[in-house]
Protein backbone atom coordinates (compact mmCIF):
# COMPACT_ATOMS: atom_id res chain seq x y z
CA UNK A 1 0.00 0.00 0.00
CA UNK A 2 1.31 3.38 -1.08
CA UNK A 3 1.87 5.29 1.99
CA UNK A 4 1.74 9.45 1.33
CA UNK A 5 4.98 11.27 1.30
CA UNK A 6 4.06 14.99 3.47
CA UNK A 7 2.86 16.47 6.86
CA UNK A 8 0.08 15.74 8.45
CA UNK A 9 -2.41 18.05 9.04
CA UNK A 10 -5.64 18.10 11.16
CA UNK A 11 -8.57 16.59 9.76
CA UNK A 12 -10.40 19.98 9.79
CA UNK A 13 -8.39 21.78 7.79
CA UNK A 14 -10.06 21.47 4.79
CA UNK A 15 -13.78 21.70 6.35
CA UNK A 16 -16.06 18.46 6.03
CA UNK A 17 -15.32 17.21 2.58
CA UNK A 18 -18.73 16.67 2.19
CA UNK A 19 -19.60 16.33 -1.77
CA UNK A 20 -21.35 19.81 -3.00
CA UNK A 21 -21.09 18.68 -6.65
CA UNK A 22 -20.42 14.61 -7.63
CA UNK A 23 -18.68 14.73 -10.61
CA UNK A 24 -18.30 10.97 -11.33
CA UNK A 25 -19.76 8.38 -9.36
CA UNK A 26 -19.82 3.98 -9.48
CA UNK A 27 -22.69 2.19 -7.71
CA UNK A 28 -23.79 5.21 -5.90
CA UNK A 29 -20.03 5.34 -4.56
CA UNK A 30 -18.57 9.56 -5.72
CA UNK A 31 -15.42 9.10 -6.81
CA UNK A 32 -14.66 12.70 -7.92
CA UNK A 33 -16.41 15.28 -7.05
CA UNK A 34 -15.83 19.20 -5.96
CA UNK A 35 -16.48 19.71 -2.19
CA UNK A 36 -15.82 23.56 -0.51
CA UNK A 37 -13.06 24.73 1.81
CA UNK A 38 -13.68 25.94 5.24
CA UNK A 39 -13.02 29.65 3.12
CA UNK A 40 -15.83 28.46 0.56
CA UNK A 41 -13.23 27.91 -2.05
CA UNK A 42 -13.58 24.84 -4.67
CA UNK A 43 -11.65 21.38 -4.19
CA UNK A 44 -11.57 18.56 -6.22
CA UNK A 45 -11.44 15.22 -5.21
CA UNK A 46 -10.15 12.17 -6.80
CA UNK A 47 -10.34 8.60 -5.47
CA UNK A 48 -7.16 6.80 -5.58
CA UNK A 49 -7.88 3.92 -4.21
CA UNK A 50 -9.64 2.07 -1.63
CA UNK A 51 -8.86 -0.41 1.92
CA UNK A 52 -10.13 -1.18 5.00
CA UNK A 53 -13.51 0.54 4.50
CA UNK A 54 -11.51 3.97 4.01
CA UNK A 55 -11.17 5.68 0.85
CA UNK A 56 -7.75 7.97 -0.19
CA UNK A 57 -8.51 10.86 -1.63
CA UNK A 58 -6.00 13.30 -3.93
CA UNK A 59 -7.46 16.63 -3.28
CA UNK A 60 -6.47 19.82 -5.48
CA UNK A 61 -7.90 23.59 -4.87
CA UNK A 62 -9.41 24.90 -8.24
CA UNK A 63 -11.00 27.72 -9.30
CA UNK A 64 -13.66 28.53 -11.88
CA UNK A 65 -11.89 27.95 -14.63
CA UNK A 66 -10.58 24.46 -13.84
CA UNK A 67 -13.87 22.90 -12.96
CA UNK A 68 -15.79 24.32 -15.82
CA UNK A 69 -13.13 23.05 -18.80
CA UNK A 70 -12.85 19.81 -16.70
CA UNK A 71 -16.92 19.52 -17.17
CA UNK A 72 -16.48 20.60 -20.64
CA UNK A 73 -14.07 18.54 -21.70
CA UNK A 74 -11.14 20.58 -22.50
CA UNK A 75 -8.90 19.26 -19.81
CA UNK A 76 -9.06 15.65 -18.51
CA UNK A 77 -9.30 14.76 -14.95
CA UNK A 78 -5.44 14.61 -14.76
CA UNK A 79 -4.73 17.90 -15.55
CA UNK A 80 -7.38 19.54 -13.17
CA UNK A 81 -5.86 17.52 -10.24
CA UNK A 82 -2.16 18.67 -11.16
CA UNK A 83 -2.17 21.86 -8.92
CA UNK A 84 0.37 23.65 -6.88
CA UNK A 85 -1.86 23.26 -3.76
CA UNK A 86 -2.73 19.68 -3.24
CA UNK A 87 -3.40 17.11 -0.04
CA UNK A 88 -4.43 13.31 0.36
CA UNK A 89 -7.07 12.48 2.51
CA UNK A 90 -8.27 9.40 4.03
CA UNK A 91 -12.15 9.12 4.69
CA UNK A 92 -13.87 6.59 6.14
CA UNK A 93 -16.65 4.08 5.22
CA UNK A 94 -19.02 6.48 7.28
CA UNK A 95 -17.84 9.67 6.29
CA UNK A 96 -15.15 10.43 8.84
CA UNK A 97 -11.89 11.98 8.19
CA UNK A 98 -9.20 9.94 9.18
CA UNK A 99 -6.03 11.98 8.19
CA UNK A 100 -4.49 14.34 6.02
CA UNK A 101 -1.57 14.98 4.51
CA UNK A 102 -0.27 18.18 2.69
CA UNK A 103 1.71 16.82 -0.01
CA UNK A 104 3.40 17.86 -3.74
CA UNK A 105 1.63 16.42 -6.42
CA UNK A 106 4.94 15.40 -8.03
CA UNK A 107 4.91 12.30 -5.23
CA UNK A 108 1.64 10.88 -5.83
CA UNK A 109 2.61 7.61 -7.71
CA UNK A 110 1.69 7.81 -11.55
CA UNK A 111 -0.34 3.97 -11.50
CA UNK A 112 -2.83 5.58 -8.93
CA UNK A 113 -3.42 8.66 -10.83
CA UNK A 114 -6.35 8.60 -13.52
CA UNK A 115 -4.67 8.01 -16.95
CA UNK A 116 -4.06 10.85 -19.08
CA UNK A 117 -6.39 11.75 -21.19
CA UNK A 118 -9.07 10.38 -19.72
CA UNK A 119 -12.23 12.96 -19.02
CA UNK A 120 -14.94 13.08 -16.64
CA UNK A 121 -17.49 11.96 -18.68
CA UNK A 122 -16.21 8.75 -21.24
CA UNK A 123 -18.20 10.99 -23.64
CA UNK A 124 -15.58 13.25 -23.79
CA UNK A 125 -12.76 10.94 -24.10
CA UNK A 126 -10.43 12.05 -27.01
CA UNK A 127 -11.21 9.63 -29.69
CA UNK A 128 -7.70 10.17 -31.26
CA UNK A 129 -4.42 12.32 -29.85
CA UNK A 130 -1.10 12.75 -31.17
CA UNK A 131 1.93 14.46 -29.06
CA UNK A 132 5.30 15.30 -30.08
CA UNK A 133 8.17 13.96 -28.28
CA UNK A 134 11.73 15.38 -28.67
CA UNK A 135 14.70 17.54 -27.08
CA UNK A 136 13.28 21.15 -28.99
CA UNK A 137 9.65 20.30 -28.20
CA UNK A 138 7.89 21.61 -25.31
CA UNK A 139 6.72 25.29 -23.78
CA UNK A 140 8.86 27.95 -25.10
CA UNK A 141 10.51 25.67 -27.94
CA UNK A 142 7.73 24.39 -29.81
CA UNK A 143 7.87 26.10 -33.31
CA UNK A 144 5.21 26.93 -35.66
CA UNK A 145 6.10 24.26 -38.01
CA UNK A 146 5.62 21.82 -35.67
CA UNK A 147 2.10 22.53 -34.49
CA UNK A 148 1.59 22.44 -38.26
CA UNK A 149 3.44 19.10 -38.58
CA UNK A 150 1.42 17.51 -35.60
CA UNK A 151 -2.17 18.74 -37.48
CA UNK A 152 -1.23 17.55 -40.55
CA UNK A 153 0.30 14.49 -39.69
CA UNK A 154 -3.33 13.40 -37.60
CA UNK A 155 -5.41 14.74 -40.18
CA UNK A 156 -3.57 12.68 -42.95
CA UNK A 157 -3.25 9.82 -40.86
CA UNK A 158 -6.94 9.63 -40.06
CA UNK A 159 -8.15 10.09 -43.68
CA UNK A 160 -5.92 7.20 -44.55
CA UNK A 161 -7.87 5.00 -42.20
CA UNK A 162 -10.97 6.63 -43.17
CA UNK A 163 -10.58 5.72 -46.73
CA UNK A 164 -9.68 2.33 -45.89
CA UNK A 165 -12.07 1.39 -43.25
CA UNK A 166 -15.12 2.88 -45.80
CA UNK A 167 -14.13 0.40 -48.24
CA UNK A 168 -14.19 -2.10 -46.27
CA UNK A 169 -17.42 -1.80 -44.77
CA UNK A 170 -18.91 -1.17 -48.00
CA UNK A 171 -17.99 -4.65 -49.30
CA UNK A 172 -20.62 -5.98 -46.35
CA UNK A 173 -23.09 -3.49 -47.51
CA UNK A 174 -22.29 -0.92 -44.67
CA UNK A 175 -21.87 2.22 -46.45
CA UNK A 176 -21.32 5.10 -43.90
CA UNK A 177 -20.83 8.52 -44.09
CA UNK A 178 -17.76 10.08 -46.45
CA UNK A 179 -14.00 10.18 -45.44
CA UNK A 180 -13.94 13.83 -44.58
CA UNK A 181 -16.76 12.93 -41.37
CA UNK A 182 -14.51 10.83 -40.31
CA UNK A 183 -10.92 12.29 -40.74
CA UNK A 184 -11.62 15.99 -40.27
CA UNK A 185 -12.79 15.85 -36.43
CA UNK A 186 -13.57 18.56 -34.37
CA UNK A 187 -10.50 19.31 -32.33
CA UNK A 188 -10.79 18.90 -28.16
CA UNK A 189 -7.64 20.38 -26.48
CA UNK A 190 -3.83 20.57 -26.68
CA UNK A 191 -1.51 20.55 -23.74
CA UNK A 192 1.87 22.10 -23.97
CA UNK A 193 3.92 19.65 -22.50
CA UNK A 194 6.02 18.14 -25.51
CA UNK A 195 2.99 19.40 -27.32
CA UNK A 196 -0.16 17.45 -27.83
CA UNK A 197 -3.33 17.86 -29.65
CA UNK A 198 -6.44 15.40 -28.88
CA UNK A 199 -9.80 15.27 -31.68
CA UNK A 200 -13.14 14.27 -30.45
CA UNK A 201 -16.26 12.18 -32.15
CA UNK A 202 -17.86 13.98 -35.43
CA UNK A 203 -20.87 16.80 -33.77
CA UNK A 204 -23.27 15.07 -35.69
CA UNK A 205 -22.82 11.44 -34.92
CA UNK A 206 -24.70 8.53 -36.35
CA UNK A 207 -25.44 5.68 -33.88
CA UNK A 208 -23.68 2.56 -34.07
CA UNK A 209 -22.13 3.19 -37.92
CA UNK A 210 -19.42 5.80 -36.64
CA UNK A 211 -18.11 3.20 -33.67
CA UNK A 212 -18.17 0.29 -36.38
CA UNK A 213 -16.11 2.62 -38.63
CA UNK A 214 -13.51 3.89 -35.51
CA UNK A 215 -13.11 0.67 -34.75
CA UNK A 216 -11.99 -0.76 -38.06
CA UNK A 217 -9.37 2.57 -38.40
CA UNK A 218 -8.48 1.12 -34.63
CA UNK A 219 -8.09 -2.31 -35.89
CA UNK A 220 -6.17 -0.92 -39.74
CA UNK A 221 -3.71 0.88 -37.85
CA UNK A 222 -2.86 -2.00 -35.48
CA UNK A 223 -2.07 -4.17 -38.46
CA UNK A 224 -0.34 -1.78 -40.76
CA UNK A 225 2.21 -1.21 -37.42
CA UNK A 226 2.77 -4.59 -37.20
CA UNK A 227 3.21 -5.12 -40.77
CA UNK A 228 6.07 -2.51 -40.61
CA UNK A 229 7.81 -3.43 -38.06
CA UNK A 230 8.10 -6.95 -39.27
CA UNK A 231 11.36 -8.26 -40.51
CA UNK A 232 10.74 -8.14 -43.62
CA UNK A 233 12.91 -5.90 -45.76
CA UNK A 234 10.80 -6.67 -49.30
CA UNK A 235 6.76 -5.83 -49.76
CA UNK A 236 4.05 -8.52 -49.12
CA UNK A 237 0.45 -7.64 -48.97
CA UNK A 238 -0.97 -7.55 -46.04
CA UNK A 239 -3.58 -10.41 -44.84
CA UNK A 240 -6.73 -8.93 -46.28
CA UNK A 241 -5.43 -6.08 -48.25
CA UNK A 242 -4.47 -6.25 -51.87
CA UNK A 243 -1.50 -4.56 -53.09
CA UNK A 244 -2.93 -0.88 -53.08
CA UNK A 245 -4.92 -0.76 -49.80
CA UNK A 246 -1.58 -2.20 -48.38
CA UNK A 247 0.18 0.80 -50.05
CA UNK A 248 -2.24 3.40 -48.40
CA UNK A 249 -2.18 1.48 -44.82
CA UNK A 250 1.85 2.21 -45.21
CA UNK A 251 1.11 5.54 -46.42
CA UNK A 252 -0.73 6.25 -43.04
CA UNK A 253 1.87 4.69 -40.68
CA UNK A 254 4.68 7.73 -42.69
CA UNK A 255 2.04 10.07 -42.08
CA UNK A 256 1.98 9.77 -38.70
CA UNK A 257 5.80 9.47 -37.89
CA UNK A 258 8.38 11.72 -36.91
CA UNK A 259 10.81 13.61 -39.92
CA UNK A 260 13.89 12.12 -40.11
CA UNK A 261 15.34 15.47 -39.37
CA UNK A 262 14.62 18.03 -36.93
CA UNK A 263 13.60 18.88 -33.12
CA UNK A 264 11.09 16.02 -33.29
CA UNK A 265 12.12 12.50 -32.39
CA UNK A 266 9.00 10.50 -31.69
CA UNK A 267 5.65 10.53 -32.00
CA UNK A 268 2.92 9.41 -29.56
CA UNK A 269 -0.43 8.32 -30.86
CA UNK A 270 -3.40 7.36 -28.74
CA UNK A 271 -6.88 7.98 -27.70
CA UNK A 272 -9.77 5.87 -27.69
CA UNK A 273 -9.17 4.72 -31.06
CA UNK A 274 -5.72 3.58 -30.89
CA UNK A 275 -6.01 2.88 -26.90
CA UNK A 276 -8.66 0.21 -26.92
CA UNK A 277 -7.19 -1.98 -28.35
CA UNK A 278 -3.46 -1.60 -27.09
CA UNK A 279 -2.35 1.29 -25.33
CA UNK A 280 -0.81 4.52 -26.65
CA UNK A 281 1.50 3.85 -29.47
CA UNK A 282 5.12 5.70 -29.50
CA UNK A 283 6.46 6.00 -33.58
CA UNK A 284 9.40 6.39 -34.05
CA UNK A 285 12.13 7.60 -36.93
CA UNK A 286 12.69 3.89 -37.77
CA UNK A 287 8.97 3.25 -38.38
CA UNK A 288 9.06 6.40 -40.91
CA UNK A 289 12.14 4.60 -42.86
CA UNK A 290 10.49 0.98 -42.81
CA UNK A 291 7.61 2.41 -44.02
CA UNK A 292 9.15 4.40 -46.96
CA UNK A 293 10.80 0.82 -47.90
CA UNK A 294 7.82 -1.31 -47.90
CA UNK A 295 6.35 1.79 -50.16
CA UNK A 296 9.12 1.56 -52.69
CA UNK A 297 9.56 -1.64 -52.77
CA UNK A 298 5.67 -1.99 -53.40
CA UNK A 299 5.56 0.66 -56.22
CA UNK A 300 5.49 0.37 -59.96
CA UNK A 301 6.26 3.81 -61.83
CA UNK A 302 2.87 4.74 -63.25
CA UNK A 303 2.18 6.03 -66.44
CA UNK A 304 1.58 9.23 -66.97
CA UNK A 305 1.01 10.84 -70.09
CA UNK A 306 1.36 14.73 -70.60
CA UNK A 307 -0.61 17.06 -69.24
CA UNK A 308 -4.11 18.42 -70.81
CA UNK A 309 -6.52 21.45 -70.42
CA UNK A 310 -10.59 21.31 -70.55
CA UNK A 311 -13.11 23.79 -69.65
CA UNK A 312 -16.36 22.72 -68.12
CA UNK A 313 -18.70 22.48 -65.41
CA UNK A 314 -18.31 21.00 -62.31
CA UNK A 315 -21.46 19.47 -61.75
CA UNK A 316 -20.52 16.89 -58.63
CA UNK A 317 -18.22 17.24 -56.22
CA UNK A 318 -17.58 14.76 -53.51
CA UNK A 319 -15.79 15.96 -50.47
CA UNK A 320 -15.25 13.58 -48.42
CA UNK A 321 -13.52 11.32 -50.92
CA UNK A 322 -11.59 14.36 -52.95
CA UNK A 323 -13.59 13.89 -56.40
CA UNK A 324 -15.66 15.88 -58.86
CA UNK A 325 -16.97 15.56 -62.04
CA UNK A 326 -16.64 17.59 -64.90
CA UNK A 327 -19.34 18.17 -67.54
CA UNK A 328 -20.07 20.07 -70.42
CA UNK A 329 -16.47 19.62 -71.54
CA UNK A 330 -15.02 21.91 -74.12
CA UNK A 331 -13.52 20.52 -76.42
CA UNK A 332 -16.02 17.40 -76.17
CA UNK A 333 -12.54 15.35 -77.62
CA UNK A 334 -10.35 15.99 -74.78
CA UNK A 335 -6.59 15.36 -75.29
CA UNK A 336 -5.17 12.49 -74.08
CA UNK A 337 -8.74 11.46 -72.71
CA UNK A 338 -11.03 11.33 -75.82
CA UNK A 339 -14.29 11.95 -77.09
CA UNK A 340 -16.44 12.07 -73.73
CA UNK A 341 -19.65 13.72 -71.77
CA UNK A 342 -17.72 13.57 -68.56
CA UNK A 343 -14.80 13.14 -66.68
CA UNK A 344 -14.38 12.22 -62.97
CA UNK A 345 -10.76 14.24 -61.63
CA UNK A 346 -9.17 13.81 -57.95
CA UNK A 347 -7.75 16.27 -56.46
CA UNK A 348 -5.39 17.51 -53.38
CA UNK A 349 -6.78 19.00 -50.79
CA UNK A 350 -4.89 22.18 -52.02
CA UNK A 351 -7.81 22.39 -54.30
CA UNK A 352 -10.73 21.76 -51.88
CA UNK A 353 -11.57 25.57 -51.84
CA UNK A 354 -11.55 26.28 -55.20
CA UNK A 355 -13.29 22.80 -55.95
CA UNK A 356 -15.96 23.92 -53.60
CA UNK A 357 -16.52 27.32 -54.61
CA UNK A 358 -16.72 26.21 -58.43
CA UNK A 359 -19.32 23.85 -57.20
CA UNK A 360 -21.26 26.09 -55.44
CA UNK A 361 -21.34 28.81 -58.41
CA UNK A 362 -21.62 26.32 -61.48
CA UNK A 363 -19.37 28.75 -63.05
CA UNK A 364 -17.40 27.30 -66.66
CA UNK A 365 -13.71 26.74 -64.77
CA UNK A 366 -10.37 25.65 -66.71
CA UNK A 367 -8.89 22.15 -65.54
CA UNK A 368 -5.29 20.92 -66.02
CA UNK A 369 -4.83 17.59 -65.49
CA UNK A 370 -3.38 14.25 -65.92
CA UNK A 371 -3.98 10.68 -66.56
CA UNK A 372 -2.37 8.34 -64.25
CA UNK A 373 -3.05 4.92 -65.56
CA UNK A 374 -6.75 4.47 -65.60
CA UNK A 375 -7.32 7.81 -63.62
CA UNK A 376 -7.70 10.82 -64.17
CA UNK A 377 -5.66 13.79 -61.36
CA UNK A 378 -6.40 17.90 -61.31
CA UNK A 379 -3.07 19.30 -61.11
CA UNK A 380 -4.42 23.31 -61.66
CA UNK A 381 -8.37 24.54 -61.90
CA UNK A 382 -8.62 28.39 -63.02
CA UNK A 383 -11.78 30.22 -63.91
CA UNK A 384 -12.45 30.42 -67.50
CA UNK A 385 -11.50 33.74 -69.49
CA UNK A 386 -11.93 34.25 -72.99
CA UNK A 387 -13.13 31.70 -75.38
CA UNK A 388 -13.67 27.96 -74.39
CA UNK A 389 -12.02 27.49 -77.78
CA UNK A 390 -8.63 29.69 -76.23
CA UNK A 391 -8.73 27.44 -73.07
CA UNK A 392 -8.25 23.83 -74.64
CA UNK A 393 -5.68 21.78 -76.06
CA UNK A 394 -2.70 19.73 -74.55
CA UNK A 395 -0.37 21.75 -72.26
CA UNK A 396 2.92 21.31 -70.62
CA UNK A 397 3.63 21.27 -66.60
CA UNK A 398 5.07 24.76 -67.49
CA UNK A 399 2.19 25.78 -68.92
CA UNK A 400 0.06 26.15 -66.06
Amino acid sequence: MWEPEGNRIGQDKLGSLEPREVLYEFEGEPLTFVADDPGGEALLLHSLVTFDRTSRYLVSAIDSRILGDLKAGRIDVLSALRQPRCWIADVAEDATIKTVWRIEFALVPEKVLPRPGAMINPDLDPLFRLRLIGSGVGPGRTSAGDVRMAAQAAESGLRGLARLALDEKKKVGAVPGNIRYYSDLPFLFSRAASFEIAFGRPRDRLPGIDEEVFAEMGRLLERGLKAVRANNDGFEPIEGLDTDRTIQLFEVIRALTPPTRGDVERVEIGGEMVGERSGSRVLTRDDRVRSVQRIKASRKAPRKEAPFRVSGVIEEADQGNFCFTLRQLDPSDVPVVGHVTEILFGFEERLYDTVMEAFNSLERMVVVGERVDSQYQALDIKLAVGTAGEESGSVGFGSK
